[in-house]
């Protein structure tokens, strides 16, 4: 088997033992991937020599090994925007019931990199590498929001989108008049979009270029009472989305100066 298509299979295998949920046999991910029994069975066993995969001798059956998670504690203590965003994402999360979030695209769904819980009595659970609805969470919008009309149709399609729950936007044209609208505050909202009770407040983070390369959200239960004022919580993720930007190089006066310099050539 070349190597690039050997590679390409063993991640198969390993999605497969993500997606099942449970330890599954050779001939159970065989099925799955269209793939011959033996074939399987020598990526299973370099995998397992690995410690990426893990067999379970009575059962005979494999499961994702814990040295997948070396390679994710590795990732999250190199990765610069979880560096600098972390900090932040703490002094949100300590400063009332506000659950705080770190996320970035990958195609068509959002991947967390970072949860912190807060005091909340509510548990707002994402663990790294969870994927979420781009359309129905503050966080996911927010990584669309520098997005154009058609590349939005491009990367989640005409719709309707998957109906999470009852406020769930699930067209297309709603979704872009909200993104629209969030491009003028800078924030962006889903008010019982992704779970009933829970508001959450999103923002863009921007890299040297000023592009988007992640966001950050708060979520918190609708208990809290009229006191929390959405505004007034968007103005603290505006300004911690700002600070994390700054770490990773953005300037937006360099950015105004430059977008200026073109417009009078």
């Amino acid at each position: 088997m070349p190597g690039s298509l050997s590679l390409e299979r063993g991640l198969q295998v390993l999605e497969a033992l993500r997606d099942s949920g449970m330890p599954i046999g050779v001939r159970d991910i065989a099925r799955k991937l269209d793939l011959s029994a033996p074939a399987v069975q020598r990526l299973l066993n370099t995998l397992t020599e690995r410690g990426y995969v893990e067999k379970d001798d009575a059962t005979r059956r494999y499961r994702i090994g814990h040295g997948i998670l070396t390679l994710a504690r590795d990732v999250l203590h190199g990765d610069r925007l979880i560096r600098v965003a972390e900090p932040e994402l703490a002094t949100l999360a300590a400063e009332g019931f506000f659950n705080s979030f770190l996320g970035v695209r990958r195609g068509a769904a959002g991947l967390y990199l970072l949860g912190i819980q807060s005091k909340s009595p509510v548990v707002i659970r994402s663990s790294p590498g969870e994927t979420m609805p781009l359309h129905a969470t503050a966080l996911g919008k927010a990584l669309l929001i520098d997005l154009s009309e058609d590349t939005i149709h491009v990367i989640l399609g005409d719709g309707p989108f998957e109906t999470i729950t009852p406020q769930t936007v699930n067209m297309p044209a709603r979704l872009i008049s909200q993104i629209r609208a969030a491009r003028a505050t800078g924030y962006t909202t889903a008010f019982d979009e992704n779970i009933i009770g829970v508001l959450s407040v999103g923002a863009p983070v921007r890299d040297a270029t000023g592009g988007v390369i992640g966001a950050i959200s708060v979520a918190y239960p609708r208990s809290v009472g009229p006191e929390v004022v959405t505004a007034e919580i968007a103005e603290k993720v505006l300004a911690a989305a700002a600070r994390i930007s700054f770490g990773l190089g953005y300037c937006r006066e360099d950015e105004q100066e430059n977008r200026g310099s073109s417009d009078a050539a």
